[in-house]
């Protein structure tokens, strides 16, 4: 058979588009049917990448679903290089070192309040997935969450105060913390009632009640606080919610145990699995059936035309010819095919997203598709349309001229 690039292409399209227009009903039942395909599966798809898409990003840009908690109250001895060590790993986003749980523990009075709020103060740098990119407090500043700032009635710009106490030489001493709020988390991320602080203030306020010499909290304690070379916890993310199966893991096996979303996750992502073999299945059975419906019409094609082909034959069009020729009809019909299609998903979409459209937020689509499950989806027209083209002109080109055309 000669090569396609040496076919007289033009002759080739003139003599294939003036068939196609011959047989145009023809033709165009053979479009739909791949319509009907095509339609269907893009739909599901996009219902898939949607939907199931949609719930996996807001578990990944929600940072709690990505949070690893140490599974010990503060028993931990985590160095410098420990965290230079876990900061470098492929699977973490953010990590930082904290004080103990207790020392954490802290009241917050506000004039706007009727009551004082007991909540966790945590540790905070650049780059907190909590922060969502505003900026860390620094100093005795707070960033509240949406509960806490709801409790106690509070705003950035306003001043709290935390009351401090401890027992030192049989002796109740007592001090107390002025913070600012700077600004109060998205409420994607506000996970209870807490607020965020940076390192040095929760240093400043464990070191206190440890019974130490604290600057700015009085005079009186057992000398300064010794420099800090471990810590006792931390705060850790994963980049993905992919990600924190593999990383906890990884700790476990350093002797670290933490606290995770993974069965939420791993629900989530079973899913998607289970839901993507139901449609690799279903395509596959559906391509099957119209790979079969295309070459039921192509062997009708090929035993109606017997005598068209016989001609081609004896006036010098060879083998490639007669292949060509219904691969190129062939072509034709699953680009219009797919046109079709693409027309049908777009009202199914269009119709689903409307009927969502009150579960989703802006730039969400309960059914989505990318460029690259469009050009998927038009290769496999292509390729379930050229298969049986293929094989017809195979048949087509085994024709007896002589014969056929005695036989007529």
């Amino acid at each position: 058979m000669k090569a396609l690039p040496r076919l007289r292409f033009a002759q080739l399209l003139r003599l294939a588009g003036r068939d196609l227009w011959h047989e145009r009903w023809l033709a165009l039942c053979a479009a739909c049917v791949l319509a009907a395909t095509l339609a269907p599966l893009w739909t599901l798809w996009g219902l898939e990448r949607g939907v199931i898409g949609t719930l996996i990003e807001r578990q990944d840009r929600d940072p709690v679903m990505r949070e690893l908690v140490p599974a010990a109250s503060g028993a931990g001895r985590f160095d410098a290089a420990w965290f230079e060590r876990v900061r470098s790993w492929p699977e973490v986003a953010f990590v930082l070192p904290t004080v103990r749980s207790a020392a954490a523990l802290v009241e917050l009075f506000s004039e706007a309040a009727p009551e004082p709020v007991t909540l966790e103060l945590r540790a905070t740098a650049a780059g907190d997935p909590l922060l969502g990119g505003s900026a860390a407090p620094v100093g005795p500043t707070l960033v509240l969450s949406v509960e806490a700032a709801r409790r106690l009635q509070a705003r950035p710009g306003q001043t709290l105060t935390i009351p401090l106490r401890r027992e030192r030489d049989g002796q109740t001493e007592r001090s107390t913390v002025g913070v600012q709020v700077v600004g109060i988390l998205p409420p994607a991320a506000s996970d209870g009632v807490s607020a965020l602080a940076g390192a040095s203030l929760l240093e400043a306020i464990e070191s206190w009640r440890d019974g130490y010499v604290v600057a700015g909290l009085g005079a009186a304690g057992s000398g300064a606080a010794p420099e800090r070379r471990v810590h006792p916890l931390f705060r850790l993310y994963a980049r993905s919610i992919r990600d924190v199966e593999a990383l906890a893991a990884r700790l476990e096996a350093e002797g670290v145990s933490t606290h995770t979303r993974a069965r939420e996750i791993a629900a989530t992502l079973g899913l998607q699995r289970n839901l993507r073999t139901v449609l690799g299945l279903v395509a596959a059975i559906t391509l099957a059936g119209a790979v079969v419906a295309l070459a039921a019409l192509q062997i009708a094609t090929v035993r109606r035309k017997k005598r068209e082909y016989a001609l081609l034959k004896l006036t010098g069009h060879g083998r490639g010819w007669l292949v060509a020729l219904p691969c190129a009809n062939a072509a034709a019909v699953a680009l219009v095919g797919a046109v079709l299609a693409g027309f049908v998903y777009l009202v199914a979409s269009a119709a689903i997203n409307a009927y969502f459209a009150a579960h989703l937020v802006a730039g969400e689509a309960a059914v989505r598709l990318g460029p690259r499950e469009v050009a998927a989806g038009v290769l496999a027209a292509l390729v379930i349309s050229l298969l049986p083209a293929l094989w017809g002109g195979w048949r087509a080109s085994n024709v007896e001229a002589a014969d056929e055309l005695r036989d007529h």
